[in-house]
């Protein structure tokens, strides 16, 4: 890596335009020109060329119960008919 504090020149901000537009990743033209990640993705940005994207907290291959606490537990307090637990229970203890 440069000294810290070094400033680009010109030519290397050209050259970081040209890498990426070409399709070079940031981790490639890191290792060119031997710089930081975080400093390429900053004069990428500030060249309005880099957008960073946002990963999801969660895969969309997982499921989600959320909706269990909303509908199907207040419906379970209210009428415990509908409890599959108390249903199981009844029929193995009265099942005359």
């Amino acid at each position: 890596m440069k000294s810290k504090g070094t400033r680009y020149t010109q030519a290397e901000i050209n050259e970081i335009v040209n890498m990426y537009s070409e399709g070079t990743s940031v981790y490639k033209i890191c290792k060119v020109l031997n710089r930081s990640e975080t400093s390429v993705k900053n004069h990428l940005k500030r060249l309005g060329i880099f957008v960073p994207t946002e990963v999801p907290e969660v895969e969309s291959d997982e499921l989600s119960f959320r909706w269990l606490y909303w509908i199907i537990i207040p419906l379970w307090i209210i009428n415990s008919r509908t409890n599959p637990v108390d249903t199981i229970l009844y029929l193995i203890f009265n099942g005359n």
